[in-house]
């Protein structure tokens, strides 16, 4: 049956309100101390049953958890049917008369220490509770530990401290909180030392708690912690994973205030968390500081790979991507053996070192899916396996090879014209050779004939260091391309070889002036004609020319004959490069003509290009922009014709 009225004393005297009585229909029965509820249910049974009113005195429980001897007089009301109708009656406090005075003080007493214990575990929960809120809000463990100090220190503790070890085990003081300020002129004397003292030390050490003085033992001495004089301290190491990364110290100086065996339980379940916060803070750090090497290597210019101790590949960065033309997702988790042909004999090659500071580089050729390329590579090993550095040198070792071949090249163009002029020098100091007028000439020629080539190769030479310095100045002033273009071949023609006609092609309208250097214009198309005839043995037309564009002026030399592969194109106008190096067409040259035009050319504000099918010839071009300003009448006379090279 549910209550359908409460009176508001019975609020006073249980401590539940009228409320929640109506609204819990055995709360009544529940409230019943246990050792009374089956005999007051069993009489109040009886008493519904025989209409007989109720009587009877049992132990309640109140609210706080203390108990109440209560009298119970209840009778049930019927209605004009004789029907019952509701049962009333009411509750009398009779425990001072069931305990008496003494005995209900010391009940009292006891309750009130019951709902201090539980009011304790309520707290020591609560610190609990707050601490792991603390290490749990922010990966700075630092700002963690100040909090949880000062609860530790409002909850039950004078002083609290905290020493940190550090990744090489270096113990540090980190935190220190106090209770209340202290007062002025005793800080130097009460406060804590600035470094672990040696209590700390030695629980670090140990990997072992210590409690001074111990539960249940009578002091004899005021134990000391850190500088501070203490009625009792607890310490313990924050262990972790089987490490310790620190120690805690909790300290009370308050008379009479010591700690026990819960203190001691409560604070290790404080470390264990706190070691815990502190771990996963490093190792968030850690994979911080992996991810932030990863986002670095992301963007280094050289290519770096990671093996580890059984030979995997774990880390493949773009630019190893793109230097062997492997994906990481081809190569990640995959053995070294299985992705780089020969890398066990090519491991053995290369320097490995124990350290950060690599060691000499060693070149080593790599067949990638590209071709097979030159890298320059050096190792460093750690504890989780090899990292590799390296860098394509291809190009550069292409370019090594070039200059030494450059240099064999270079000295063989200079000693044959040296050797022609040395021979006819010889030949015209001789007394005991008597020559004609006809044949001293012809050897006075060939000196300067070969005088010249000398000079030719000299000034390439020359030329293109000043380039590569970029020591060269350039003038820039309007001349009218038409006029150039006619020179040139009319000088060209007066030296052809029989078996090459030189024609010019210019357009019905009169070109736009150009703006560059008039003179280099002039070398670079002498030695587009000097290159056209040169590569075509067999003989052929070579036509010059120039086509108008709208903002540029196209200067072009075609032929009939070597030709050059699509393949060599590309590195047509490299330094050093030379189409027939072996001369097996008897082709010579420095390898320098063409780069000297394409830098030329690109200096002078244009552009130039080659198009050629291998064995039908070639055409050579370059553009310069036109002049702002139309050229003045009268002007654009060719200057003086200097040597140049081919």
């Amino acid at each position: 049956m549910s209550p359908i009225y409460v009176s508001p004393q019975l609020e006073a005297l249980l401590g539940y309100t009228p409320d929640e009585w109506l609204a819990q229909a055995d709360l009544p029965s529940r409230l019943i101390h246990s050792d009374d509820r089956e005999r007051v249910l069993g009489e109040a049974t009886k008493s519904a049953r025989s209409d007989a009113p109720l009587r009877s005195e049992y132990r309640m429980l109140a609210r706080d958890g203390h108990v109440v001897w209560v009298r119970d007089e209840a009778s049930t009301v019927r209605d004009d049917e004789g029907n019952p109708a509701y049962i009333q009656g009411y509750l009398l406090d009779i425990s001072e008369q069931k305990l008496g005075t003494a005995e209900l003080a010391r009940v009292h007493e006891a309750e009130r220490e019951a709902l201090a214990r539980a009011t304790d575990r309520e707290g020591r929960l609560n610190f609990l509770a707050r601490s792991t809120d603390a290490l749990a809000g922010s990966h700075d463990y630092g700002q963690a530990l100040s909090q949880i100090a000062e609860l530790a220190v409002r909850r039950f503790a004078d002083w609290c401290i905290f020493d940190i070890s550090d990744q090489a085990g270096a113990l540090s003081r980190r935190v220190v909180a106090h209770a209340e300020p202290l007062p002025a002129g005793q800080a130097a004397a009460r406060g804590p030392d600035e470094n672990p003292d040696e209590v700390a030390k030695r629980v670090v050490a140990r990997q072992r708690a210590e409690i001074v003085p111990a539960p249940d033992s009578a002091p004899t001495t005021t134990p000391s912690v850190s500088g501070i004089e203490a009625e009792s301290y607890l310490c313990l190491p924050l262990l972790v994973r089987d490490r310790v990364v620190g120690a805690v110290t909790i300290i009370s100086t308050t008379p009479g205030r010591r700690f026990n065996a819960g203190d001691l339980g409560l604070v290790r379940d404080l470390a264990r968390r706190v070691a815990l916060a502190i771990d996963n803070a490093r190792l968030y750090a850690e994979v911080e500081e992996r991810a932030e090497a990863a986002r670095v290597l992301t963007y280094v210019a050289d290519g770096v790979f990671l093996l580890d101790r059984a030979g995997v590949i774990q880390l493949w960065n773009p630019a190893a991507e793109a230097m062997t033309g492997l994906a990481a997702s081809a190569v990640l988790q995959r053995p070294a053996t299985d992705v780089l042909p020969d890398w066990p004999e090519l491991a053995e090659r290369i320097p490995i070192e124990g350290s950060a500071d690599p060691g000499q580089e060693q070149t080593v050729p790599f067949e990638t899916p590209n071709g097979e390329r030159w890298f320059s590579i050096v190792g460093v090993t750690f504890f989780g396996g090899t990292v590799y550095a390296f860098r394509d040198v291809t190009e550069a070792r292409r370019l090594d090879e070039l200059k030494a071949e450059f240099v064999t090249t270079a000295s063989h163009e200079l000693r044959t014209p040296l050797a022609a002029v040395y021979g006819a020098a010889q030949t015209l100091s001789r007394h005991d050779f008597a020559l004609d007028e006809a044949g001293r000439a012809r050897f006075i020629s060939l000196i300067t004939e070969e005088s010249e080539r000398l000079s030719r190769i000299v000034n390439e030479i020359l030329l293109a260091s000043q380039l590569d310095a970029g020591r060269l100045d350039l003038a820039s002033e309007p001349f009218d391309p038409a006029e150039l273009v006619e020179r040139v071949v009319e000088a060209r023609r007066a030296h052809l070889p029989p078996t090459v006609t030189l024609d010019l092609a210019l357009p019905e309208e009169p070109t736009t002036s150009v703006a560059a250097d008039r003179d280099k214009a002039r070398q670079v198309l002498v030695n587009f004609v000097e290159n056209a005839i040169k590569y075509s043995p067999d003989g052929g037309r070579v036509e010059v020319g120039i086509d108008q564009a709208e903002d540029a002026v196209r200067f072009y030399v075609s032929d009939e004959g070597l030709g050059i592969p699509e393949i060599e194109q590309e590195r047509i106008f490299d330094k050093f490069y030379r189409l027939d190096p072996e001369m097996t067409r008897g082709v010579g040259g420095t390898g320098l003509g063409l780069y000297i035009c394409s830098e030329l050319v690109r200096r002078m504000g244009g552009r130039i290009w080659v198009q050629s099918d291998h064995g039908e010839g070639s055409t050579f071009s370059f553009e310069l922009p036109v002049a702002e300003m139309p050229l003045p009448a009268g002007l654009g006379a060719e200057p003086q014709e200097v040597p140049t090279g081919t």
